[in-house]
């Protein structure tokens, strides 16, 4: 993958975190020190890249991927994540290409997820029976009235000022994933398999977050802001 492009850079980092930080330099330390924290990816940032395995990584192009069963099923089972995202509860996906499983998370049981073998996935009726279908927008808005009422309920009096100060104004600013931008990323994912010798391992996509993460078989991962992943596949693919 091309790492090379510089991306904006946030004013400060988490090494700049002090031991002891006053209120607003924990506000800094609270969005900057996490890979991608409750607040999502650190200002600035359009991806960020995590290193793996050194061995995987220096073997990676000796490493012929195999054709897994959702390989061959590729074009049916993404279509099928692009409803699912579009047209029901679910919130977030992750598909796992080497195990074929599709992992999803619906605003009807938000604390839990499911596994779905991916071809089950793509048979007659199984969508229909596992999945509500719910308008996009109301989805959206059950998430941010959800959100809001944890942050606002009995148990703010836990949450320290500075989270109080960033939650309140997060609620105020969050913007989900564009439905529009949905089928793009997730027929991207298929473009990102088919890189030789650097191929796509798993994908996972959040609507609520506006993320997703992408891991490749060289043991690297990357998450990206989900209004920025068409250019991100565009400079990184053939």
């Amino acid at each position: 993958m091309n790492t090379t492009r510089e991306q904006i850079r946030a004013s400060q980092s988490a090494n700049s975190c002090s031991t002891l930080p006053d209120e607003d330099d924990k506000n800094l330390c609270v969005i900057h020190e996490a890979i991608v924290g409750t607040f999502g990816l650190p200002p600035g940032k359009l991806f960020v890249s995590i290193k793996g395995d050194p061995t995987l990584r220096e073997t990676a192009s000796l490493r012929l991927r195999q054709e897994s069963r959702i390989d061959l099923e590729a074009g049916k089972v993404l279509e099928t994540c692009d409803w699912l995202l579009r047209k029901t509860g679910c919130f977030s996906i992750y598909v796992g290409f080497n195990s074929s499983e599709v992992r999803t998370e619906s605003v009807f049981n938000p604390f839990n997820y499911e596994i779905h073998d991916a071809i089950a996935l793509i048979q007659p009726g199984y969508v229909e029976r596992h999945f509500v279908q719910v308008p996009y927008q109301k989805k959206m808005k059950i998430i941010g009235r959800v959100r809001n009422s944890v942050q606002t309920g009995p148990l703010r009096e836990y949450l320290p000022p500075h989270w109080r100060t960033l939650m309140d104004r997060q609620r105020e600013e969050w913007k989900p994933m564009a439905k529009k931008d949905i089928k793009q990323v997730v027929q991207s994912l298929n473009r990102l398999r088919g890189i030789e010798g650097f191929y796509l391992r798993n994908a996972a996509i959040s609507l609520s977050q506006g993320i997703v993460r992408a891991s490749f078989n060289c043991d690297g991962t990357y998450i990206v802001a989900a209004d920025y992943f068409q250019q991100f596949v565009e400079e990184n693919t053939p």
